[in-house]
């Protein structure tokens, strides 16, 4: 970018195509944006994130593009310089994907590290008694009323720990076995990935819900699931939006829960 604003005139000379002012204005969106990447290096957050990535892998785009169509007559020279910083960038993208792909705490499987392991947790204090939140949050019959990502549930067998469910959203269906159940404390679900009708691309998937009492009528309701994906691929690709779109129903979840509790 400050190469852009220093030697606009100069770099004229070696592309022999557009003029300073051309090379002056991308100079200062790449400067920036260049302050934007540095903030988020401090305090990232994902959305930023993800549309700094996708602003390097447009850059490399285009640069594709010019390079191999040339459409502006610039020169050899450079479009070599254009292939050498698109390679640059692709490298910082591909960098930064991964980085986001493996961000949050790993996970444990069985007590052994599980390479590849997704964590994500979130937590809300309602104001309210342990007792009435735990009521409600265990009420797991009746969890498609709350969360957004189920249209209905369905208790196939038993009760507490062993118990089997099954859970729906518009077309797709799964199964999942309560796995741990402590009266008044919390619960875990492992959901069957291994169905041949599964619908995502997970190998593994658990859940805890767990309520703690801080205060006299405030309770924290912690969600915890740990995931894996089946391709590493979808680790680096996949992971990244679904932080955000689970982050949403997650939010919403807890959402509805509070006003349910709080009323």
């Amino acid at each position: 970018g400050f190469s852009l604003l220093l030697f606009s005139n100069k770099i004229v000379e070696v592309f022999q195509a557009g003029n300073p002012t051309i090379y002056l204005t991308i100079g200062a969106v790449l400067v920036l944006f260049a302050a934007l990447v540095l903030s988020q290096a401090k305090k990232p957050k994902i959305g930023l994130v993800l549309f700094i990535i996708l602003q390097d892998f447009l850059w490399v785009l285009g640069s594709a593009v010019i390079v191999f169509l040339k459409p502006f007559g610039i020169t050899s020279t450079g479009h070599q310089l254009i292939a050498v910083v698109a390679f640059v960038v692709l490298f910082f993208g591909i960098g930064q994907s991964v980085g986001l792909a493996q961000s949050g705490p790993m996970a444990f499987m069985e007590g052994k590290k599980e390479k590849g392991m997704k964590q994500l947790s979130y937590q809300r204090i309602i104001k309210a008694s342990k007792e009435k939140v735990w009521k409600a949050v265990s009420d797991v019959s009746n969890y498609h009323k709350v969360a957004p990502n189920i249209d209905a549930v369905e208790i196939i067998s038993g009760e507490g720990e062993g118990m089997v469910r099954s859970c729906s959203h518009k077309t797709d269906s799964w199964t999942e076995v309560a796995t741990l159940w402590e009266e008044g404390e919390q619960y875990s679900f492992k959901v069957n990935t291994e169905a041949e009708d599964y619908p995502f691309p997970l190998q593994y998937l658990t859940g805890n819900w767990k309520v703690e009492e801080i205060a006299e009528n405030q309770t924290k309701i912690t969600m915890t699931f740990d995931f894996k994906y089946n391709k590493k691929i979808q680790s680096l690709l996949v992971h990244p939006f679904m932080k955000i779109k689970f982050g949403k129903i997650c939010r919403e979840l807890l959402d509805n829960w509070q006003a349910e509790l709080e009323q």
